[in-house]
């Protein structure tokens, strides 16, 4: 029986993103993405792939189920279920935490893990998204939750939306530290406040939550890069990893389909598990 092949999908509010075997696929949730995605699986061809989706939009998790189906060698599952179950982060007395949130640090503890095993330190992920979330784990990998503010793009919609006059502008970052037009002052006003927002979050963390001890951070998200030049000024110590919550993802199913076989289930036991009418996965 041909192996599984751990994969992760996340679907966020404006893009749809997939990790298997080191091989990324983006795609605008605005476009064709079903099509899109059926190109990127024939490379999976021959292979079967167990992919753990993590999701903030049931109505594409809908549509996604219907395009997984038409894949004969694809199993896949809602992660919630296993979140809870997981033990590589304490989670207990949180509430509400979105699973992206959660794998951004089970893939910083992955990372942690894979390149400086012998480095225990508090951890700390920057997601810059639709929304720039901030959260936090102690070096005992308690989770202490963090916070939620408005992404890039999203504040400059709304500064477009709500007023008579200021244009509707694409995210860029400016070196300039003031705007000559204004354009240029949004971008400014948006893309370093949020920087400085970061900061001051973070600040607090370690000062408060992890009484002066250095935390690993990492930032992440389509707009992590625009962030990360906003912060270079406080020279913070960020590795950036671009696919963190994908890596999170990938780094649970391998956990699980390790734990499920050290159980001694056979190959054949998993597939069961699988249910091979394609149903959602439960454990």
């Amino acid at each position: 029986m041909t192996p599984f092949l751990a994969g992760a999908i996340d679907i966020g509010n404006t893009r749809i993103k997939i990790l298997a075997d080191d091989q990324f696929f983006a795609s605008e949730l605005s476009g064709n993405w079903q099509e899109a995605m059926h190109k990127y699986l024939w490379n999976f061809s021959g292979k079967q792939v167990l992919f753990g989706v993590s999701s903030v939009n049931p109505e594409v998790y809908a549509q996604l189920e219907i395009e997984l189906k038409k894949r004969s060698n694809v199993r896949w599952n809602a992660l919630a279920g296993i979140l809870h179950e997981q033990s590589l982060i304490d989670v207990s007395g949180i509430q509400g935490m979105g699973s992206d949130r959660i794998l951004s640090l089970i893939g910083a503890l992955h990372y942690n893990l894979q390149h400086t095993p012998a480095l225990v330190a508090p951890l700390i992920t920057i997601d810059c998204g639709t929304a720039v979330t901030i959260n936090a784990a102690t070096a005992r990998r308690k989770c202490l939750g963090g916070a939620i503010l408005p992404g890039v793009a999203t504040q400059l919609r709304a500064l477009h939306h709500f007023t008579q006059l200021l244009p509707e502008i694409e995210p860029a970052f400016e070196d300039a530290t003031s705007g000559t037009n204004t354009a240029q002052a949004m971008r400014i006003g948006v893309v370093r406040g949020i920087g400085g927002a970061v900061k001051e979050i973070i600040d607090g963390i370690i000062a408060k939550d992890f009484h002066g001890e250095s935390p690993l951070i990492f930032i992440t998200g389509g707009d992590a890069g625009m962030v990360k030049k906003a912060l270079e000024n406080w020279r913070l110590e960020l590795h950036h990893e671009q696919h963190l919550v994908l890596y999170g993802a990938s780094a649970l199913m391998a956990q699980w389909m390790q734990e499920f076989r050290s159980g001694n289930h056979s190959e054949h036991e998993l597939q069961s598990a699988l249910q091979n009418d394609f149903a959602q996965l439960r454990v």
